[in-house]
Parts: structure tokens; sequence; C-alpha cells
């Protein structure tokens, strides 16, 4: 492909000529992929107050939306606040929660980081119906806002029948002295072999009824059950249920979690589709495939032919020498470099990877450019229209160039058509 050695300075030049972007210049999204301002909302019963419905309001924010502030200690300050607001429907406010956070990033990359974005919940409680809604990030620095229209269905919960909650996907679990504490997967994606692969539920039983019989099960595009657990739970109570699925997926590709309940002769079903790009991938051998792989896209081919051909016990040692060799600063525990490389990595997985071709996204054609030449100065993009497919062009100004991609079969797959 390309020399490594040019790679390395296009690392570390873009590394550190990324331009923070504010909320007046970012708006709805960024300029591809996931928007920077992700939420989702779902519907529970109220645990207090059986007459009402609870949403919970899920948002992460990424520091580049932020404007960010250097402080006197030479660090960099963002302030914001995320605020929910129910409207009747006349446009009354009838229910607002709000919630103020500051960050604190150590170094100027760090305020342009789309990574660990900051993760927060807002609960409101109303009567069953339809409702509008605005969700609001207000940066407190900047005085720019990002706004939100919701159309909102407040469930009835009332224990006059079987119900169901929303389901919630479930990347990360805790087990603290007061419960369990769970960090939702608002992408409804599953592409980290870390994650804790899990859906949450709320079944609420009929007051007086039988037993709840419920079949948590696993299902492709096609039908094809890929797990199931049946249960049988008492009726008295409201049922919080986890299911654990990583091990029961070895493919990636497209799937749905569905709950069906049964109580005397009263049914309930919901279901909801979520993607796996990554699945049950063994984490010993078949991981330093996957880095060498990688690599290639911007290693010397006969670097990478070296680390393959080499006794499987040697390969990892060969690996880390390869990032000790080109450390910017040896000297220190980190590895610019290599740190950089990866959060590209997990960028494109998390921007790029195609749901119909099931390739992750650093292997993709938008992926690839990515990872070698970073962010784009700028990016021109055309939504599909009649006899028209949807496209991107990536401008990169500092290299005089710029990438044409387009989804020429309407399945989000984006190709690789020209280079200017």
């Amino acid at each position: 492909m390309r020399k490594f050695t040019h790679i390395v300075l296009m690392l570390l030049i873009v590394s550190t000529s990324w331009a923070q972007k504010k909320m007046a210049n970012s708006r709805h999204q960024n300029m591809f992929g996931h928007e920077l301002f992700t939420y989702r909302f779902y519907n529970f019963a109220d645990s207090t107050d059986e007459r009402l419905s609870r949403m919970d309001f899920h948002v992460e924010v990424v520091n580049d939306v932020l404007t960010f502030l250097k402080t006197e200690d030479g660090a960099y300050r963002a302030r914001y606040e995320v605020v929910v607001v129910i409207f009747n429907d006349r446009g009354d406010p009838i229910a607002e929660k709000s919630m103020t956070n500051r960050i604190q990033a150590s170094t100027f990359g760090d305020t342009n980081s789309r990574i660990n974005p900051a993760f927060h919940s807002l609960s409101l409680s109303l009567s069953s119906g339809q409702y509008k809604g605005r969700l609001q990030l207000n940066d407190l620095e900047s005085g720019e806002s990002l706004t939100k229209d919701l159309e909102l269905n407040f469930r009835e919960f009332r224990r006059d029948k079987l119900r169901l909650s929303d389901i919630l996907f479930i990347d990360k679990i805790d087990t603290t002295e007061s419960g369990v504490d769970y960090k939702p997967n608002l992408h409804h994606v599953f592409d980290d072999i870390h994650s804790a692969f899990s859906a949450y539920v709320e079944i609420y039983p009929p007051e007086n009824g039988r037993e709840v019989e419920a079949q948590l099960s696993i299902i492709d595009a096609k039908g094809t059950k890929f797990f199931t657990v049946e249960n049988r739970y008492p009726s008295s109570t409201p049922i919080s249920v986890i299911i654990p699925f990583r091990q029961h997926l070895k493919k990636p590709g497209e799937y749905y979690f569905v709950v069906d309940a049964k109580s005397g002769n009263q049914t309930a079903k919901i279901q909801r589709l979520f993607n796996v790009f990554w699945g049950n991938i063994p984490q010993a051998r078949t991981n330093l495939e996957i880095a060498m792989d990688q690599l290639a896209l911007v290693a010397h081919k006969k670097e990478i032919d070296a680390m393959r051909q080499a006794l499987e016990a040697e390969r990892q040692v060969i690996y880390d020498e390869f990032w000790l060799k080109r450390d910017p600063t040896p000297n220190t525990s980190r590895n610019e470099l290599k740190d950089e490389f990866f959060k590209r990595i997990d960028f494109s997985n998390r921007n790029f990877t195609e749901i119909a071709s099931g390739r992750s996204g650093w292997q993709t054609d938008r992926g690839k450019i990515y990872i070698v030449y970073g962010a784009p100065d700028n990016v021109d993009r055309r939504d599909s229209e009649m006899n028209l497919p949807a496209a991107e062009v990536w401008h990169y100004n500092r290299l005089n160039r710029k990438y044409f991609f387009a989804d020429r079969e309407g399945d989000g797959i984006f190709r690789l058509i020209k280079v200017e």
C-alpha cells in the first residue's frame, strides 16, 4: 500500500492538527457516522405509582461537540447542560428535567476526542398518552445548543393485564452494594468483545393472575433461532430480567431480541433489532491475527509477512517490537502513535461498519482511508435521491486530494469510486 514512514508522519501531523469543533459548526451530527450527541429513550412502569408511565432518557456527549476553555493550570474545561421538556397537545410544557456536567481534559487533543463519551440518564413519569418532547444540549461556555424534537408514547402499565417494558441493550454491568448498575448500548450495535452483550427487560404480571411464562429468544432476519431461554416467574411483583447472550452469537449480523410472555390466557410480546460486528471472537490467537490485518493497512508488506510467517509463539513479540521501534516518546509509558492508530480503528468501527456486508469499519473503504490519513478537513454529503445514490466526498486539503465514495446499491456500503 503506502510506506509506513509516510504514515507515521501523517499520524503525527493529523493528531495535532484536528481542529476543535463547536456546536455551531457540528450542528446535529458529525461529518459522517454516528451523531456527536447520541440519545435513546425507553419506556418502563413507574416504580412508585402504577398509574404513571416512566420514560428513561439516556444520552452520550463526546468532547468534540463541546467548547473547551483553557484553565490557569494548563488543562481544558467544558460545561454543559442536558434538558428534557415534555409538552401537551396544546404545546404547553408540563414536565421538565435537567442536569449539568463539567468535563476536564488534560490536553488539547483530548478536547477533540470522539471516544469514551460522557453518559447521563434522566427520567420523567407521566400519565399514559402521546406527547411531544424536546431534548436539548446546551453548551454553557459558548451559548450554543443542539435540539432534538421527540415523539413520545408513554404506554399504559396498569396491572390489569400482562405488560412488558421496552428492551434495553447493555454494554456494561457492575454489581454494587445498592444493586446492579448498568451502562446501556445506545447504538444497539455490539462491536466490542469486552461488552456485556446483554439485554434488559421488565415484565409486569397482572394482579391476582397466574404465574408468568416467558420465552426470551434471539433470532436472525430469516427467523432462525440462535438462543432461547424459558423461565417461570411469580405473579406478585414486577420482574426485572437481564439476559447475557454473547456466547450464543458467533457470527456478525443483524438479530432480534424477542420476548414472548404468557399469564393464563393473556399474552404479550416485544422485540428489538440489534447488530453484532465482532461476535464471540476468541481473545487469544484470533485477536492477534486481526491486529496484524489492521496493521497491514499502514505497515510494509515485508514486515507483515515476517510476522505471519513466524512461529505462533514469536508473533506477539514481533508485533510488540514493531510498535516499540516507532514510539515517538520511548521514555514515557504511552506510545502516542500506537494510541492514535487504535483510536482510528475504534472510530472506524463505530462509524463505518457495514451491516449488509458484515464488514467491520476498519475493513471498509471509508475506514481504511480514515485510518491511513485521519479525519478529512471537510466532507460533502449527499443523501440518496431519485436515481442518485448517497455519496460522500472527503477533502484532504493538506494532501491536495479528494476521495469520492458512493452507496450505489442503497445498502449502506460506500465504495471508493474515485480519487482526485
